[in-house]
């Protein structure tokens, strides 16, 4: 049987000032931070929606105006979702990183054909 992702866990975003950021989010659409990684990401969110803030890197910023954006999608699983999502993209001849562990959670990363980043992970 081919892995079936459960939901969207977070999604990456790319800003300049992590602290304003999660206020900006908390004030504008009500997130709470969930958790906090030393030094990031900062994980906020409601419900089961969760956005993890990352410090963006000016230094590759080519015009001024350029604005931080989203970066990664990541679905949700559990460990044998994990296992068996490993074996699918295996099987389909998809190049991933990982397993990583991050400590709470466990995660692979890819990209679809368009180079667009996603990641597939469970937290233990």
């Amino acid at each position: 049987m081919p892995f079936i992702a459960k939901q969207i866990d977070h999604v990456e975003v790319l800003v300049q000032d992590l602290a304003a950021a999660a206020r900006w989010y908390r004030d504008v659409l009500g997130l709470e931070e969930i958790v906090r990684w030393d030094p990031e990401p900062v994980m906020i969110g409601a419900g089961g929606t969760k956005l993890a803030l990352f410090q963006a890197d000016g230094s590759a910023r080519k015009d001024p105006g350029d604005a931080p954006h989203w970066h990664r999608t990541a679905w949700q699983t559990d460990a044998s979702g994990l296992r068996e999502a490993q074996e699918h993209l295996r099987s389909l001849g998809i190049a991933f990183r990982g397993p990583i562990d991050h400590g709470v959670a466990e995660s692979i990363y890819f990209t679809d054909p368009d180079g667009n980043p996603l990641e597939i992970t469970y937290y233990k």
